[in-house]
């Protein structure tokens, strides 16, 4: 009995580490984002804004999995995910304006909004 609380610690600390990654990208592909990213309904914008957002969506999911997969603590990679929202952000709105910025952020999270719960890291998108 002493040996299977001997080794039940070190099963249970790795198995909450694992589940801790596997959270965090939720067995998410990053394609099934990105379409969701790279929606444009309702939006009035020219083909070159949305190539460049289409760019710049690729980057950013690539970034965030990057991020998630790597071997920083929870603290540094939440200060990470926060820091390349604020930069994504910018970036946005030097594109598409203010204005369309809210209205493509306000669609793009209707349409992240079941992803958000396999994976948690998807609220860093945009």
């Amino acid at each position: 009995m002493k040996i299977i609380r001997l080794f039940m610690l070190p099963a249970l600390i790795i198995a909450f580490s694992m589940t801790n990654v596997y959270s965090q990208t939720g067995g998410l592909e990053k394609t099934e984002i990105l379409k969701a990213m790279n929606s444009f309904e309702g939006l009035d914008i020219g083909a070159d804004k949305q190539e460049k957002i289409k760019e710049t969506n690729k980057g950013i999911v690539d970034n965030i999995f990057d991020i998630a997969n790597g071997n920083d603590s929870a603290d540094e990679k939440m200060i990470k995910f926060k820091d390349l929202q604020k930069k994504n952000s910018s970036v946005f709105e030097d594109i598409l304006g203010v204005d369309t910025f809210k209205q493509y952020k306000k669609n793009v999270k209707k349409k992240l909004k079941p992803y958000k719960r396999k994976a948690k890291l998807v609220g860093f998108l945009i």
